[in-house]
């Protein structure tokens, strides 16, 4: 009985080199394949060990890709109800492999790899002659167990019934647990291999986080510094705009000033004109009923030079 794959977390990926050497291989080597018990499975070997992939690929690995890579060739090339595929799908002319499996199934790759010779488990996995003595010692103590406990569950009473076992049969359920073991062990190196790989993926995504984390808080370090800053230029502005407001408030305090005295200038010049038309009339005003004294002309002439500075002062502010 064969025994069941463990399974597979990262399974080696096969090369399109190793596809077509596959696929040569088979076709070359399609006397192996028998249909007996094992052979199919010594024949996979023998094309593992040509290909040199032991360790990675199984012997069922193999044949599920060969088995799979005939599906796909037959639904091809003999579509259900004779309709192609719909449009967007793999068609013979596009699938990659569909010429090479054409050749392979119509006999024309016989020759287009080695020809193989059958394996035996010893040949696929080489041990050394003390080990093989070893074996065989182990593979006589497990034959003598086999029949002692078929002999034991026979037994009915006082009779007993003996079964004999012969030696291919013995070797043929040594060889499934031995298979069953390698299997096992490469599925269990696959595993690990995967685990290391989703590791190392971990790591990086993990360093790639750290990157980020470190450039925000750079970028948060800066944003706070040219917040900072503008605070600052806030306070600067506010500090100007009361200057500015209270060089405004002079400035209106003055101008009312300007106004007023430029007001009593208005008067004095009004003034001094009525003066002038009294002296060049020769009249002189009264104001309540007291006569004004007559002014002099070289007075009056000094007051208007006076104003016209003055005014030429309040002109210039």
């Amino acid at each position: 009985m064969e025994a069941k794959d463990s399974p597979i977390t990262c399974p080696y990926k096969m090369t399109d080199e190793d596809t077509a050497n596959l696929i040569k291989l088979r076709a070359s080597n399609e006397a192996l394949f028998t249909g007996k018990r094992n052979a199919s499975k010594l024949a996979w070997r023998a094309v593992i060990r040509e290909l040199g992939l032991q360790g990675r690929v199984t012997s069922g690995q193999a044949s599920k890709k060969w088995e799979n890579l005939k599906k796909k060739y037959k639904e091809l090339k003999y579509p259900a109800g004779g309709m192609g595929p719909d449009g967007g799908e793999v068609t013979a002319a596009s699938w990659h492999w569909f010429y090479l499996m054409n050749e392979a199934m119509e006999g024309r790759l016989a020759t287009s790899a080695p020809v193989l010779t059958t394996v035996s488990y010893s040949d696929y996995e080489p041990d050394s002659p003390s080990r093989n003595h070893s074996r065989k010692r182990r593979k006589e103590s497990e034959k003598n167990e086999i029949l002692e406990f078929l002999n034991s569950a026979a037994g009915r009473g006082e009779e007993s019934i003996e079964i004999e076992v012969k030696d291919g049969e013995a070797v043929d359920m040594y060889t499934d647990r031995e298979e069953a073991e390698s299997e096992a062990r490469v599925a269990l190196e696959t595993e690990r291999v995967g685990m290391h790989r989703q590791r190392v993926g971990l790591e990086r995504e993990m360093a790639a986080v750290d990157r980020d984390r470190a450039a925000l808080e750079r970028e948060k370090a800066g944003v706070d510094r040219d917040r900072a800053a503008v605070e600052r230029d806030r306070a600067l502005l506010e500090k100007d705009r009361a200057s500015m407001e209270r060089e405004r408030a002079a400035l209106d305090r003055d101008w009312a000033l300007l106004e007023k005295e430029r007001a009593a200038l208005e008067r004095e010049r009004a003034g001094l004109a009525r003066d002038k038309e009294a002296i060049k009339n020769g009249t002189v005003d009264v104001k309540n009923d007291t006569p004004v004294m007559e002014l002099d002309t070289e007075a009056l002439g000094r007051r208007e030079r006076f104003l016209s500075l003055f005014e030429k002062l309040i002109e210039k502010l």
